[in-house]
């Protein structure tokens, strides 16, 4: 019942441009991975190698369900969303060992925020708000972890189709740019493009071809890992490139489930990624190795993985 309560919370969201997890990625010592179990709705981490689940948030309601959780910097909170039947989606924080689960501000009531990730010193959340209401498309925001000083980063553009939406925003490593996904942005299906922190110069750096989405830094700042045609899994791979757009090297083999939400390691050398069945009826996540080589599932009915550093 869970699982069909996000099937359909985030049908609804791709009616803005689709759904995909945010993540933290800052370079550090390898944490916990924080993920979402989809047969509960609930936030659990465990250990780089499976080990040790531990609880962190559970659901405030029968009608909602937790997910897209993210690590930030130092290892000590977790940003995710709630998605509810009764209402938009809400960005909660809690902390690592599950305490002082709270909402992060007090939004507007039409607007749905989900997707956060964090900025390099920890200070503020980047999220996609969108406005439901209005049928607009959505927005890159930021705010304050303490709640206030809410700022736009992209604006709301008047839209009943879903066109050029901006999605599962991210800080690169300096804090210098921020990289998303869009959709149908200037007849683009599907791609990732990169911006100032202030967002200007936004410029796709992904093939059309590839139709690709969910970008994630590495903790370097010298690559990104994302993953292509979403959502055929005769066709979804997990990729990396150059922040350039050139150097694509392919991970996974296409063709017999869909690979998706890829997360580099704090260390820079593994990579964490969910993978489904081709009809999503079972899901796990996995890690391989950033160069490439044989994955590991770590995880069964797990998704949204976010690798932590170590506090």
């Amino acid at each position: 019942m869970k699982r069909l309560l996000l099937l359909a919370a985030l049908a609804l969201l791709a009616l803005a441009g689709a759904a995909h997890p945010a993540k933290a990625n800052f370079p550090g010592t390898d944490g916990r991975i924080a993920f979402s179990k989809d047969s509960t709705g609930e936030i659990w981490t465990i250990t780089p190698s499976g080990g040790d689940p531990k609880l962190v948030a559970s659901p405030s309601d029968a009608n909602s369900f937790d997910a897209e959780p993210a690590w930030s910097p130092n290892g000590q909170l977790i940003v995710f969303t709630e998605f509810n039947n009764n209402g938009d989606p809400r960005l909660w924080l809690v902390n690592a060992d599950g305490t002082n689960r709270h909402l992060l501000f007090n939004e507007s009531p039409g607007y749905g925020d989900a997707q956060g990730n964090w900025s390099p010193d920890g200070s503020r959340v980047i999220f996609r708000r969108c406005n439901f209401t209005r049928f607009e498309a959505c927005a890159i925001y930021t705010v304050k972890v303490g709640g206030n000083g809410l700022n736009a980063i992209t604006k709301f553009k008047a839209n009943t189709t879903g066109d050029d939406t901006d999605v599962k925003p991210e800080f690169s490593p300096d804090g210098n740019t921020i990289s998303f996904s869009s959709f149908n942005r200037g007849g683009v299906q599907n791609g990732v493009y990169l911006m100032s922190a202030h967002g200007t110069g936004i410029h796709l750096i992904t093939p059309t071809a590839l139709t690709a989405t969910d970008a994630d830094w590495s903790p370097d700042g010298t690559k990104l890992v994302f993953w292509t045609h979403c959502c055929d899994p005769q066709t979804e791979t997990i990729d990396t490139m150059n922040p350039d757009g050139s150097g694509i090297m392919t991970l996974t083999s296409p063709g017999t489930s869909h690979d998706l939400r890829p997360d580099y390691s704090p260390q820079g050398n593994m990579i964490v990624f969910e993978r489904d069945a081709p009809d999503f009826s079972t899901s796990d996540i996995e890690t391989i190795p950033a160069g490439g080589g044989t994955p590991t599932v770590i995880a069964i009915d797990a998704g949204s993985p976010s690798w932590g550093t170590a506090p």
